[in-house]
This record gives C-alpha cells, structure tokens and sequence, in this order.
C-alpha cells in the first residue's frame, strides 16, 4: 500500500488521478486475487516487490535499489525473466550510460550495479552450486524435458494453444478427416 501511495504521490497533479487508478486496479484486480489466493504462489507478494523495483526506479538516486530489488525478485520467482531485457536496456540507458551522452559510460555505476547483480544471485544460488546441485536446480525451473504444454492447466497462452490444438485436431475440418487429399 505505501508503495502505491508513494508512486501516486509523486506523480504530476495532471498525472496523480491516472497514477491512483493504475495503482488501484493492479491492486483490486480479480486475476490477481484469484490466481494469489487459489493458486498458492504469493503473486501478489512479489507484485510487490515490482511495484517497489518500479517506484525506486523513477527516482534517478533509486536506480541502483530498482536494479538489485529486480535482481533479488527474479531469484524469488523466475517468471519475471520476460521483464529481464527491458529492465537490462532501461538500467543501462539511465544508470550505466552518461544522462548528457550516452556513448558515454559511467564505469563505476556499472560495477556497482554489476557486483550488486552478481551478489544477489551469488547469495541465491551459491550453495546450490557449492553442493553440485545447479543441473537439478534448472531443470526443475526450465522444465523443457515435458515439452511447452506439459498435462498441468496453468491460466496461461500455452493452456489455451493446447485446448485450441485438441479442438482442432478432434473436429470436423475435411482437412483432418481425410475427405479432402492434396
């Protein structure tokens, strides 16, 4: 809630109402409540935890915070990793790489942020890797030996594709049935 207040509070006054309702409906949405509250992965938790990563990343001295919350959120939940490139491209643009020019780069900013990155997935995955267990640790989070559409529904594109492919395998398209030969 103090996240939502503080992003919306530090909007313009043009922007403020727009702010309050964006923050409101992430807040209040049904796919959120149902999904965190049926389907037991604490969404809403780390939805959070973005939130925070965004609002410390539109104040230019909260970049280094956003980066390593973001860091610190993928090690918690690797679904995010679709948001990885835009946040890799935006914190290289405003953190790493000079405001003024951007073929300037700002070394130290980047060893911060990179020794920052390193650390946080160094303290998350480092005693997997001390004990041998990193090719169990990602086949269990790349699950790719069960294929894209594995026997588990998840609210998801993958589920619809594979509904929308057993329909049409099993309907009445002259296609499929044969009648029609090329």
């Amino acid at each position: 809630m103090r996240a939502r207040y503080r992003y919306a509070e530090s909007s313009s006054l043009l922007n403020r109402r727009a702010a309050q309702a964006a923050a409101i409906s992430v807040i209040l949405s049904p796919g959120l409540l149902i999904i965190d509250h049926i389907h037991f992965q604490y969404n809403g938790f780390l939805y959070g935890i973005l939130i925070l990563s965004l609002v410390k990343a539109r104040e230019r001295s909260g970049l280094l915070q956003s980066g390593l919350i973001f860091a610190a959120l993928l090690c918690m939940k690797h679904i995010y990793l679709y948001l990885a490139p835009a946040y890799f491209v935006f914190l290289l643009r405003a953190y790493c790489l000079s405001p003024k020019n951007m073929f300037r780069i700002q070394f130290m900013n980047c060893i911060k942020l990179g020794l920052g990155i390193v650390t946080v997935f160094g303290a998350a995955f480092g005693p997997f890797a001390y004990l041998g267990q990193m090719p169990q640790l990602m086949s269990r989070l790349f699950p790719f030996s069960r294929g894209l559409c594995h026997a588990y529904w998840a609210p998801n594109v993958w589920a619809m594709y594979s509904f929308t492919d057993r329909v049409l395998l099993y309907g009445k398209s002259p296609c499929i049935s044969g009648k029609h030969r090329i």
